[in-house]
């Protein structure tokens, strides 16, 4: 992956970052049941998840979460349940009934990638292959699990947690592959004049 791609990348997650937030203000903050997505609702979802499995697929590039094969595995793994997540927008325009296996999987995908991108967090910042800032990105991404929990556990629901958390999170992961991109190139052009 050259620059530019990696550049990309980080610009889809960035513009994508917002998706979910304007699907809930369509309702109001008000939470809809998968049977009750609208067109436009799996598009604003789908336009979501294509923008996380581009960042998760920079982040894989940049090895954030280390060079060994643990740390590939962990973001390819991710990869795969993203894209699983994504393939629900499909579901739902097709209007796959919510309890076919199938729509089963892809809704199971969705928590189940939050839980590997705090896994992937954790990873990354001890790999410390990110740097600076960038590098409690992916942290700040799956942090929305125990913060989840702890709101729970304490009875406080915060209004637009979710919703703020999201455009942050994705948008600073965006920002992140945007700003590594001049840095991966030039390493491309070490490990080639190693070569």
């Amino acid at each position: 992956m050259n620059a530019q791609t990696l550049r990309t990348f980080g610009l889809v997650t960035l513009l994508t970052a917002p998706a979910m937030t304007l699907e809930a203000a369509r309702h109001g903050f008000q939470q809809v049941a998968n049977e009750n997505t609208d067109p436009l609702g799996a598009l604003l979802y789908g336009l979501f998840s294509v923008g996380w499995l581009c960042g998760v697929l920079g982040l894989r590039h940049l090895r954030a979460t280390g060079t060994g094969k643990a740390g590939r595995w962990l973001l390819n793994v991710l990869a795969v349940t993203v894209t699983l997540a994504t393939l629900q927008t499909a579901m739902d325009l097709l209007k796959v009934p919510t309890g076919n296996p199938l729509y089963l999987v892809t809704d199971v995908a969705w928590p189940l990638s939050m839980l590997l991108t705090l896994v992937a967090g954790i990873a990354a910042v001890f790999a410390r292959q990110l740097k600076g800032w960038t590098r409690f990105v992916p942290l700040f991404m799956g942090a929305f699990i125990p913060i989840m929990v702890i709101q729970g556990a304490l009875g406080v629901e915060v209004p637009y947690l979710f919703e703020a958390h999201t455009i942050l999170a994705w948008g600073l992961l965006g920002l992140t592959l945007i700003t590594a991109a001049p840095h991966a190139d030039r390493q491309a052009t070490d490990l080639a004049s190693l070569a």
